[in-house]
């Protein structure tokens, strides 16, 4: 038997591979949008769950202007994300160099136009 050298198995290093991506910034941004958005989402969807069990629950005279008052901090908290997100959502798809789908970009102008159209309901009602 012949006796064989063994080469030494090349160390697997961990190098950063420069993959064809989106560049820190960009990714910020989109981080920046998903979260207003989202966040929107989450605040629209607690202002009305507020105003239902208002409505339902009718509770003592300053109980219920508590929750209205809460609800009302909740509404003008996802105006003002949602306003963020609304605006960021054309810079973010022209920034990037794979944009979401349309469907994702049309949910986002819905989420970001909910707070002001529930505003401009409550104004209406009252």
């Amino acid at each position: 038997m012949s006796n064989k050298r063994r080469t030494p198995k090349k160390v697997a290093r961990h190098e950063e591979h420069s993959t064809p991506g989106e560049t820190q910034s960009v990714e910020s941004l989109t981080v920046l949008w998903s979260l207003c958005v989202f966040s929107t989402l989450i605040l629209v969807l607690l202002l009305l769950l507020l105003r239902l069990v208002n409505a339902i629950w009718q509770p003592g005279e300053g109980a219920s202007k508590s929750l209205v008052g809460f609800s009302d901090l909740m509404l003008f908290a996802a105006i003002v994300s949602g306003s963020i997100g609304g605006v960021l959502t054309p810079i973010v798809q022209s920034s990037r160099n794979r944009p979401a789908p349309r469907s994702l970009q049309y949910a986002a102008f819905a989420i970001a136009f909910s707070p002001w159209l529930i505003f401009v309901l409550l104004l209406v009602r009252s």
